[in-house]
């Protein structure tokens, strides 16, 4: 079971969601600045409104790095030289993690308002 993605409004933590999860989330001033966050993966960041409806969604770049995480490895592990083999896996498990901080993971946009005014 994955981790539960953060939600913050203007910078401040406002709720916790589970994939496939729907929450309401009051926005104090009417208008505020949306982010989510999932350890060290972040998102877009944008306004929103009250009664925005908003739809989280993985980037590419995550839908197409993640299934080569493990054929990767595998031909990691194919290299004789055990120091050599130590060096690229622990040069690509940093290169996932710095890849985190430089990538959005996740992509913010508002689908509807519950108003019926325009996203």
């Amino acid at each position: 079971m994955a981790s539960k993605i953060q939600i913050k409004l203007n910078g401040q933590r406002a709720a916790s969601i589970k994939e496939k999860e729907h929450i309401e989330i009051e926005i104090p001033e009417g208008k505020a600045n949306l982010k989510v966050t999932q350890f060290t993966a972040n998102s877009n960041k944008i306004t929103v409104k009250d009664g925005d409806i908003i739809e989280i969604t993985s980037t590419p770049f995550y839908r197409i790095s993640v299934p080569l995480i493990v054929p990767i490895l595998f031909l990691v592990n194919l290299i004789p030289n055990l120091t050599y083999r130590l060096i690229i896996s622990g040069a690509f498990f940093a290169l996932i993690v710095v890849s985190q901080f430089y990538f959005k993971i996740f992509n913010l946009r508002v689908v509807a308002n519950k108003r019926g005014q325009h996203p």
